[in-house]
């Protein structure tokens, strides 16, 4: 998807823009731009550490929340149309608008290919941006949403984090038993256990920081679900674990506490992956 300049005659309709950034919207595109960039570390880490905290791109996942939207395009539109209606806030409460979608496309192109020898399109890096946006929070609330009916078949509690807990602690969803204990669930894709890259590496041991974290601020222990997205289907599957779809961190991980990244090693995961019983 290219979207119009900001000098075009469509910037003078916005809610015409509202319908262009819903229906222009193009899934397969965003996933090929991902699949493409993702391939250089160096431009992921650029995302990851430039371009994706939420003073950048907004709380994605509370934008969700607040516009409960029907499916990731229907995201979209609305994700950009709530942050045209809403410019007084800070990015981080209402998303970028239209012009700074644009602005921030072509900051992550210019700051990309200053550190690295690719040259794209400046759509490439649009659509990237978009597949982080709204395709990742979309597929991650509706991998939540399958966990937790899982859980709650199971007869737990659950409830979601607000969005700077996850970002602070890493935890997805709150679970209470019925004794009143509390613990939480992080759900994760198969790719960041498995990555041997170097930035992936060091994003396990923050994981194990945020980990340890949690335990000592709010005395909450996290467990991973792992899932797996087929590329061609898109169906989803979760590593299962001695009959369970959560792992404790320790099944994961090898570390010190008091040395994590001086000790850290990963562990291999079953090779067994199975549809949630919901």
């Amino acid at each position: 998807m290219i979207l119009p300049g900001k000098n075009s005659i469509f910037a003078l309709n916005k809610n015409l823009i509202f319908c262009l950034m819903q229906f222009l919207f193009d899934y397969k595109k965003c996933l090929e731009a991902k699949k493409l960039l993702g391939k250089n570390s160096t431009i992921s880490t650029i995302w990851r550490n430039c371009f994706a905290p939420s003073n950048k791109i907004g709380n994605c996942t509370n934008l969700y929340r607040k516009l409960q939207p029907k499916d990731a395009e229907d995201f979209c539109g609305k994700y950009v149309k709530y942050a045209e209606q809403n410019k007084n806030l800070p990015i981080s409460q209402r998303g970028l608008t239209i012009d700074e979608l644009i602005d921030l496309s072509e900051k992550y192109k210019e700051l990309s290919e200053s550190k690295t020898k690719l040259s794209y399109d400046s759509s490439i890096y649009l659509n990237d941006a978009l597949c982080h946006i709204i395709i990742e929070t979309w597929d991650g609330q509706q991998n939540e949403r399958d966990f937790i009916s899982y859980l709650e078949k199971l007869g737990y509690k659950c409830s979601k984090f607000d969005g700077s807990v996850d970002a602070k602690y890493g935890v997805d969803i709150k679970v209470e038993r019925g004794d009143g204990r509390i613990s939480a669930i992080q759900i994760k894709p198969i790719s960041f256990f498995k990555s041997n890259r170097n930035d992936v590496q060091n994003d396990r041991i923050n994981l194990c920081l945020k980990y340890e974290t949690a335990l000592r601020d709010i005395g909450i222990k996290t467990y991973y679900a792992i899932y797996y997205k087929d590329k061609i289907t898109g169906d989803i599957t979760w590593v299962k674990n001695n009959g369970m779809y959560r792992f404790r961190i320790n099944e994961l991980f090898n570390y010190d506490p008091v040395d994590i990244r001086g000790t850290f090693t990963r562990l291999a995961l079953p090779d067994v992956y199975e549809r949630l019983p919901i």
